[in-house]
């Protein structure tokens, strides 16, 4: 909603409402803990800028945000801080779900280790697809599309099982094709032939380990795509109110967080 559109359904001046929004900007709301409930952790981070990233640490079962920080990069030893400070604040992490970024999976890692950690399948198979993209060619990459994508499929403990099955046959037959090497001949430097092909592979051996946590954990999301929909809707905000500063774009995310805490906390 614009400045414009509050004035008229608000009957107030715009230039009443600007200089309230700019008293709001100037300052910034003070964080407090809300709950102690256990909790199934979410965390990611997005950039505004090239060098301007909001992590936010959200609790899905209660949809709330437990803490956030504003840093130049996704940062392990800084999102290890935060994880400390969540534990030290006394909330009880049942599990965490992440994008699978290596620092921030490091950092769960040191303070979490004993903690079910859940590979946002939809990161994973988005980094699959980039790869192999959506209608591949050979026979060898449709495959494994098909079962990139049957991933959505996975909902029991047979689900997983049929899963695993068919990407250990995709193995067996295709692992050593996808990795196969090349050679230049003028120069005898070795490449992969089928480079894609063999990134998609490696990428999704990778996260298996973490790929179906879910399933053992009920609670545990399968996906940030919740917190990936709230980041949507924070730019989507402040795309209409460009021109602000770094601090005060810092201060509108600080005031959209508490504003969207208070809405579920009275709900």
């Amino acid at each position: 909603m614009t400045i414009e559109e509050i004035s008229k359904a608000s009957g107030y001046s715009s230039r009443q409402l600007h200089r309230w929004f700019d008293e709001y900007l100037d300052e910034y709301p003070t964080w407090t803990i809300r709950t102690r409930t256990p909790v199934y952790l979410l965390i990611d981070g997005t950039y505004y800028s090239d060098n301007h990233c909001l992590i936010v640490y959200r609790a899905e079962n209660t949809r709330r945000t437990l803490f956030y920080r504003f840093s130049r990069s996704e940062d392990d030893d800084e999102i290890a801080s935060d994880l400390m400070n969540i534990r030290d604040m006394g909330y009880e992490v049942l599990g965490i779900t992440t994008d699978g970024g290596d620092n921030i999976v490091r950092a769960v890692e040191y303070v979490y280790p004993d903690v079910p950690r859940q590979r946002c399948i939809v990161h994973v198979q988005r980094e699959c697809l980039n790869s192999i993209t959506l209608h591949p060619r050979s026979p060898e990459a449709r495959m494994l599309r098909n079962l990139v994508v049957r991933l959505n499929d996975v909902k029991s403990t047979n689900d997983k099982l049929w899963w695993l099955s068919m990407y250990r046959r995709w193995v067996e037959d295709n692992a050593e094709y996808a990795c196969e090497k090349g050679i230049v001949p003028n120069t005898g430097q070795t490449y992969f032939i089928r480079d894609d092909l063999r990134k998609a592979y490696i990428h999704l051996r990778r996260a298996i380990p973490n790929l179906f946590r879910y399933i053992d954990t009920p609670g545990l999301p399968r996906t940030t795509n919740s917190l990936e929909a709230f980041f949507g809707h924070v730019k989507d905000q402040l795309r209409l109110h460009r021109g602000l500063s770094e601090t005060r774009v810092d201060n509108f995310i600080k005031w959209y967080l508490y504003f969207n805490d208070e809405k579920k906390k009275n709900r």
